[in-house]
Order: structure tokens, then sequence, then C-alpha cells
């Protein structure tokens, strides 16, 4: 009886262990394939480094959205990473993340 319950035993921490090595491996795959993203931090940073602050309601490592304080009020923003450059979308434009269009965002010359 002992052995059929260490075999089940040892079977079953078998099948977690190849579950698991399953599910890293698809996520390494998948980091691998979006092209090794960084962190969310690392693109709020971009971001911030760029001269924009943003209160962020949501963020991942490629794109977020939240608020800027501008000269008229707070604007309702979304900042993307495509080919690794950092455009920005708001009302119905959308942008280069460079220092002419933060400065029109900000003085709501734009």
């Amino acid at each position: 009886m002992r052995s059929r319950s260490r075999n089940s035993v040892g079977k079953g921490a078998v099948a977690l262990v190849a579950i698991l090595a399953l599910l890293i491996a698809g996520s390494v795959v998948y980091w691998l394939a979006e092209g090794r993203p960084g962190t969310p931090d690392d693109f709020r940073r971009r971001v911030t480094d760029a001269g924009l602050t943003v209160a962020w309601s949501n963020s991942g490592p490629r794109g977020g959205s939240g608020v800027v304080d501008t000269a008229c009020g707070p604007i309702d923003v979304t900042i993307n990473d495509m080919d690794d450059r950092l455009w920005i979308r708001w009302a119905d434009r959308q942008e280069p993340v460079m220092r002419e269009t933060i400065d029109a965002l900000l003085s709501c010359d734009r």
C-alpha cells in the first residue's frame, strides 16, 4: 500500500514540475517573440525621460494610458511604443513623443 502511495506522489510531483516547466518555457518564448520588452517601470521611465509626466491609470511594457495636467486642464492620453518609438494619442491626434509635441500638448497649442 505504501509503495502505491509513494508512486502516486512521485507521479504527481513529476506532473507538477512538467507543467511548471511548460509555463516557464512558454513565457520565455512569448517574451522573445515580443522583442524582449522591458517592464512597465522601464516604459514609464522612458516616458518621463522624454519629458512627460503622466498620472498612469494603467501601463505595460509597451504602452499605457493616463492623465496629463496641461494649461487647459487634465487631458487623457495613451502612449505606445511602436517600432522603438514612443507615440502619444489624445483627442483626435496621434504624434511621436518629441519635445515639440509635449510642449504643444502642455500649453494646449494643439
